[in-house]
């Protein structure tokens, strides 16, 4: 909020929106734990606004061939969770929300090998999208550890199980500090460019 008072939405790639529909999904979705209501058609609509959002975020990063590919991949993804069985269904569909964190190592991935590919005189950390990307693959791997098995987990060992989903919230505190580190770049960026 405190880099869109001093510059704009642009300043810092428009990641206040992701980080402002990010915090109401989960505000939401206490208000529903506390209504003692088992909704999760709000996990549904985040994980198609997660990668409309960072189709758009990465698009604006990368080269003209690499952006016809993952415009493609984008619209492939969402027709895939527009017609998973139970799209707004009140039950979450384990399979529907392993598609978010692959789409995220996978944009991720691919900004590191064009970064990679294409390298430039400035520091790799010196870039904002180094810190965001670094997030969304730390979370995204942790998580497609503790999503995937979750059945075998609920069946054979609820401890553990446990234990994932608290070191899940460890794990999504990091990759928010990472992603406070990429804002913090984007506010270095801005100042140079007054």
């Amino acid at each position: 909020m405190v880099l869109v008072r001093k510059f704009n939405l642009s300043s810092q790639n428009y990641l206040f929106i992701y980080l402002l529909v990010t915090f109401l999904v989960e505000l939401f979705s206490e208000v529903i734990i506390l209504l003692e209501k088992k909704w999760s058609f709000q996990y549904t609509l985040y994980c198609i606004f997660c990668i409309l959002f960072f189709w758009f975020y990465y698009s604006r990063q990368f080269n003209e061939n690499l952006k016809k590919k993952l415009n493609l991949l984008s619209v492939i993804l969402v027709i895939s969770i527009l017609i998973f069985p139970n799209f707004l269904g009140e039950n979450l569909n384990s399979k529907l929300i392993s598609v978010l964190p692959f789409f995220y190592i996978l944009y991720s991935m691919l900004w590191f090998y064009q970064k990679i590919a294409f390298p430039s005189k400035d520091k790799i950390t010196d870039d904002p999208n180094f810190w965001i990307s670094s997030a969304l693959l730390f979370w995204s791997c942790f998580f497609i550890f503790r999503e995937i098995p979750r059945d075998f987990f609920n069946k054979t060992d609820k401890d553990f199980l446990n234990l994932l989903w608290q070191f899940l919230y460890f794990i999504s505190s990091i990759m928010y500090i990472l992603f406070f580190k990429g804002l913090m770049k984007y506010e270095t960026i801005s100042k140079r460019s007054k």
